[in-house]
């Protein structure tokens, strides 16, 4: 009896259209989120005509056009793009979640996970997201430090898995996301412009730090510390205040901050490699499952 209404049920869905396929609808959200080809193309790593390509089988498929494609480029939803859309996050949803829960690699009930505290304004909830996502029957443990803490904890056996700014090929790790990093300001206060320049810094060993002494002894420029903090908190409250500038990843500039690089004719920064690291092998398999998630995430 079952048997005959799914036969019945197929038969009914084949008379109208085929299945909407998996890589056809991410692509068509990506360019959607994104509002352009280009864009998609960039974050899934793919050329801009095999993108096109995906939403003209998409449109094919659903017998309509998808997309308004204006002269400068950017693209909006049809009418049926906007009920498509709509389905489109739910499928995806359900299949990830699918794919994670038959997937999930065995794992412990409690992970202790350090998280670099440079990244806990904006990236914070999205890495614990991915962890519940991909391991949800385990309960994270999470520290939110320093790189150079984290690091020593996970040497010393008080942390599973940790997510900092380093160098890929140093230790057990994996690559999560280039951060682009840039010249900070406060967008109240007028920001000093004649050297030395007072930068306000974490103390070393840090990556963000040495990034910035680089590319200023790069071009000459003579620098002093008007700050060390111990924490982000308090080198974005020193910022903000006017008392110097610093660096920070692009996705933590947030209210009160404002980039200031070619305004002060700064030098371009390198960028920092996010990276996930862990102690042992056994944990290999977890963290390509978690760095696999925060990527998803991220697009």
């Amino acid at each position: 009896m079952i048997t005959d209404v799914i036969y019945i049920s197929y038969k009914l869905m084949g008379r109208f259209a085929a299945d909407l396929d998996i890589d056809l609808l991410r692509a068509f959200l990506f360019v959607q989120q994104t509002g352009g080809f280009s864009q998609a193309a960039a974050l899934l790593n793919r050329t801009q005509p095999a993108i096109s390509l995906q939403i003209k089988r998409l449109e094919s498929r659903v017998g309509d056009a998808v997309f308004e494609r204006s002269r400068n480029g950017t693209v909006s939803l049809t009418a049926t793009g906007i009920t498509l859309a709509g389905y489109a996050h739910q499928i995806l949803a359900m299949h990830d979640e699918a794919v994670s829960r038959l997937t999930a690699p065995s794992i412990r009930s409690r992970v202790r996970i350090g998280i670099l505290e440079e990244l806990g304004h904006s990236r914070l909830p999205v890495i614990l997201r991915s962890f519940s996502t991909a391991f949800p029957n385990t309960s994270p443990q999470v520290q939110v430090s320093l790189s150079n803490q984290l690091v020593s904890d996970l040497m010393l056996g008080r942390l599973d898995l940790v997510v900092v700014a380093g160098e890929p090929g140093f230790m057990q790790g994996i690559a999560l996301w280039s951060e682009p990093l840039v010249w900070v300001g406060s967008s109240a206060v007028p920001v000093p412009i004649k050297p030395p320049l007072p930068l306000v810094l974490l103390p070393d060993p840090c990556f963000y730090r040495r990034a910035a002494a680089e590319a200023l002894s790069g071009i000459r420029l003579h620098w002093t510390q008007a700050c060390l903090s111990s924490t982000m908190a308090g080198v974005r409250a020193t910022v903000i205040a006017g008392l110097g500038i610093s660096v920070m990843g692009r996705s933590e500039v947030t209210d009160g901050l404002r980039m200031i690089g070619d305004e002060l004719a700064l030098p371009p920064l390198p960028p920092a490699a996010i990276m996930i690291y862990y102690r042992s092998n056994d944990l290999d398999e977890a963290a390509q499952s978690l760095s696999k998630h925060v990527q998803r995430n991220l697009r």
